[in-house]
């Protein structure tokens, strides 16, 4: 399960004046990035962006060119103008190598500007800007390519033929691999040396092509059988259910893309053997799940959970995808469309972009109970519980756990007790599709009495006692009292007195000690308040109650996966 944060360097692209997209800031972006829309929306055009930023093409081999890749033909008085600005978030594990101490004055956050214009032979022409602290740094040319070296930078389009980018990737490992092994006066030793040390490099790919199911194991380089052969060898081979060897080439498209985007993460994020010091890669990929059926679907978006959960890695994925197991493998995501002739991006959390996906035909349908496949579903009772809980679930490490309320999962229904225990009952059937490590919660409030939690249960089928989950009011601070109806009885006192020497609520704070007290109306008046300032808290001390509650919940969750180890052991 994965429990860390994901990896965001880059935090935001302002994309203006490029093919369909006049002018749009995408923000907040997360480790894995996904866009979804209509054919011809303007999905990958964020991608070849992107490539046109840090590879100076739009596509492999395809250089800016104003009559394809400008927005709009402006009238002469306006400038025509392609520009392109990416704000940058560095992650604590990014350094700076020897000789490069000056680009550290920038601090973690700042931004490129690139700019391409016609100069007078009408030719593109680029400019480079560098913003630091909301100004621009002087003669920052130098800086900006200094940085941007250490960042490997990966465009797959769509059209790529796996066996063809395989082949050229082969090559780069048997020339680092060649090079590297000593000189030996005997040619089948170096032949044998150069595939026993491609096998090491291949041992996690293998792993994984061997656990999807794939009908050939041990994939290696296709070796030479001359040393004058390595200069024409290319491509890597496998072993059939026959025992023969099975070029890349015949093994079935799927597989082929399944092992190569396992064998370029293990390239790309492999530091140690990148030339000066890479720090981070990014890649955009067309539509990952081309050729993949759906098992190989899912098991690829659950690798890029992985990945980008991989402190060491340090890998961004920015994907356009028809798939919604694909899109469900991101926290958050865009809808694309066109008004007009122009592409406009909006924001989804990942339950509606899948919804949005499925209603506009764009995607098959998925039931919304099976949203978020690579996660544990807490449903809750209100919008504010969700933001506080998923805030808490963060700071403490536990942001596999996906608290949502009923409305934002499924956007027909209804907030409350009485509306969850209707669409468990309605749904029940459906609970036992989840992956069984990913289960569907349901966590009330403390104060829900017994017969409902009962009925929960009882509509809930099997491990309905583990999974119906009822906050337990023992882990409350003593100063708030049972009047502190729902999760804000967890809230941290420091937070209510603030709020109430604010004047935002009055509070009862009795000298004899007992505890404190508000009346109801006061206390749904200032219920958005506390939320708020509830989520500037990070202090573990003063979220004491509320980590308590989401262990609670995320024991709950993983007690089946626990149990099944403790057998296996």
């Amino acid at each position: 399960m994965r429990e860390e944060l994901t990896l965001k360097l880059i935090s935001s692209i302002r994309i203006q004046g490029f093919r369909s997209i006049a002018d749009e800031k995408l923000t907040s972006l997360d480790g894995h990035v996904v866009f979804t829309g209509k054919n011809s929306s303007g999905k990958s055009n964020v991608l070849r962006a992107l490539n046109l930023f840090f590879n100076g093409e739009t596509s492999p081999g395809e250089p800016v060119d104003f009559d394809v890749d400008l927005h709009f033909r402006p009238s002469r008085r306006q400038k025509k103008q392609i520009s392109i600005e990416v704000e940058f978030s560095l992650p604590s594990q990014f350094r700076f190598r020897s000789g490069l101490e000056s680009l550290q004055r920038l601090g973690s956050n700042f931004s490129i500007r690139k700019t391409w214009s016609l100069d007078r032979q009408r030719r593109p022409e680029e400019s480079v800007t560098l913003i630091a602290s909301g100004e621009e740094v002087q003669d920052g040319d130098r800086m900006v390519s200094d940085f941007l070296s250490l960042i490997v930078f990966r465009y797959i389009p769509n059209r790529t033929v796996p066996s063809e980018l395989l082949r050229d990737e082969s090559q780069a490992i048997a020339s680092v691999i060649f090079k590297r092994m000593r000189e030996s006066s005997q040619a089948a030793d170096v032949l044998r040396g150069l595939s026993e040390s491609a096998e090491r490099i291949l041992n996690s790919t293998a792993s994984a092509l061997a656990d999807s199911g794939a009908p050939i194991t041990r994939p290696n380089i296709a070796t030479a059988e001359s040393l004058g052969g390595m200069l024409r060898m290319s491509g890597f081979q496998a072993v059939g259910l026959n025992g023969v060897k099975v070029k890349d080439e015949n093994w079935g498209a799927g597989h082929q893309a399944f092992f190569l985007l396992h064998l370029l993460r293990d390239i790309d994020t492999d530091y140690t053997r990148q030339f000066g010091w890479r720090q981070a890669t990014v890649w955009a990929v067309e539509e990952p799940e081309s050729g993949l059926h759906h098992d190989l679907q899912t098991r690829l978006a659950k690798k890029f959970i992985d990945w980008t959960s991989d402190e060491s890695r340090r890998l961004q994925i920015f994907t356009t995808t028809h798939s919604p197991v694909v899109s469900m493998s991101a926290d958050r995501g865009y809808w694309v469309e066109v008004d007009d002739t122009t592409s406009v991006f909006h924001p989804m959390a990942t339950p509606a972009l899948v919804r949005a996906a499925e209603e506009q035909g764009v995607s098959t349908y998925l039931h919304p109970i099976l949203s978020y496949p690579f996660s544990p579903v807490v449903l809750v009772e209100g919008d504010l519980d969700e933001a506080v809980l998923n805030h808490v679930a963060n700071v403490i490490g536990r942001g596999i756990l996906k608290f949502v309320t009923l409305p934002n999962l499924q956007s027909d229904e209804s907030s409350g007790v009485d509306s969850l225990i209707s669409y468990i009952r309605k749904n029940s059937r459906l609970l036992s599709r989840r992956p069984k490590d990913c289960p569907l919660l349901v966590l009330v409030d403390w104060e829900v009495s017994e017969s409902r939690i009962n009925t929960l249960i009882q509509h809930y089928g099997e491990r309905g006692d583990r999974y119906v989950v009822r906050a337990d009011p023992s882990f409350c601070f003593n100063e708030l009292g049972p009047t502190f109806v729902g999760l804000e009885r967890f809230y941290c006192p420091h937070v209510i007195q603030a709020s109430h020497e604010a004047g935002e609520c009055a509070v009862a704070f009795p000298e004899n000690g007992n505890p404190w007290s508000i009346e109801r109306g006061q206390l749904m008046q200032a219920k958005g308040r506390w939320a708020q300032r509830m989520l500037k808290v990070n202090d573990v001390t003063r979220l004491s109650p509320l980590i308590k509650l989401v262990e609670q919940v995320y024991e709950a969750a993983t007690q089946a996966t626990n149990d099944q180890l403790r057998l296996i052991m």
